[in-house]
């Protein structure tokens, strides 16, 4: 069933929602890496999940939804969502935030070209490529850090793993429960080893563990609730071309709170894998068989 026609007001309105949630997911990680120092990486993983999924849970009422059928459905989309956030802050530690973003996009992307068979693939392939040399390429004495690379790689993974899952349980419940009853999931699997330690340094930093509520409300919640109400009002290609400029966000957020400012080699990198991203979403389709479209904003 095709979607209904939207007035131009309403499809602005949700062309905004993309990009606020864009914003807010970007400046989030940014917040959360400044908090690093007091609560780890590991300890912000488990702080954002929880603090989330309470307000995913409360703004879809999703504890309606909660049987043992469904926790059984959406496990493994929580459990990839959960070690994607891990394995991303781990990397966040390491690497600049635009560089792990762009590293970390290539999940999506290596599995639309896996499930795809387009002569153009060659192209963006290519593109992608040599994005990971210019960001990976060590200038000077300032090498980029392995172990962060490898973090972001299997974030990458669980990524893709994350958008596999994503379209299982897809029709099988609303898409709003879905995301939040993952998070609830992802929240329970790390809270003892992540989140209880974080808590408890929190009870002696009130004003800091306040903070990373902000980073859940920043990084998830808001992101989440605007994806899903700008989903309903845009197609799947317009969808695609915004969220690809994700890369970009997020070396502006680090250029403006870290003071991560890319060098120009590294900024061409980010933007290969930008229009690798836009090249694969804007291409033609035809009769070649392409994974549908997950979502795409998890950090």
């Amino acid at each position: 069933m095709s979607k209904p026609a939207f007035s131009v007001k309403e499809r602005l309105s949700a062309l905004l929602q993309v990009v606020g949630g864009m914003l807010f997911l970007q400046f989030g990680s940014s917040y959360a890496k400044m908090l690093f120092p007091t609560f780890g990486a590991a300890g912000m993983v488990g702080l954002r999940t929880f603090f989330a999924a309470i307000m995913l849970m409360l703004f879809f009422r999703s504890w309606h939804n909660l049987s043992r059928r469904v926790i059984l459905l959406v496990l493994p989309y929580g459990l990839s969502l959960a070690a994607m956030n891990y394995f991303f802050y781990l990397s966040l530690g390491r690497l600049p935030l635009g560089t792990t973003v762009a590293l970390e996009f290539t999940g999506p992307l290596a599995l639309s070209f896996i499930h795809t068979r387009r002569w153009s693939d060659v192209v963006w392939t290519s593109l992608t490529v040599l994005g990971l040399v210019l960001l990976l390429r060590p200038e000077s004495s300032v090498r980029p850090d392995l172990v962060g690379v490898l973090f972001t790689l299997l974030a990458a993974v669980c990524w893709a793993l994350y958008i596999i899952f994503a379209r299982n349980i897809a029709g099988k419940l609303p898409s709003g429960q879905a995301c939040s009853l993952g998070m609830l999931c992802g929240s329970a699997v790390v809270f003892v080893p992540c989140t209880v330690p974080a808590l408890w340094v929190g009870v002696h930093a009130p004003l800091l563990l306040g903070l990373s509520m902000v980073v859940a409300l920043c990084s998830s919640a808001l992101p989440y609730a605007l994806e899903m109400r700008a989903m309903q009002k845009l197609s799947t290609r317009e969808f695609g071309v915004l969220c690809s400029l994700e890369p970009v966000s997020a070396a502006l957020a680090g250029a403006i709170l870290l003071h991560e400012v890319p060098s120009l080699l590294r900024l061409c990198g980010i933007f290969c894998v930008v229009l690798a991203s836009l090249g694969t979403v804007l291409m033609p389709q035809g009769s070649s068989t392409t994974v549908p479209d997950g979502p795409t904003l998890p950090e």
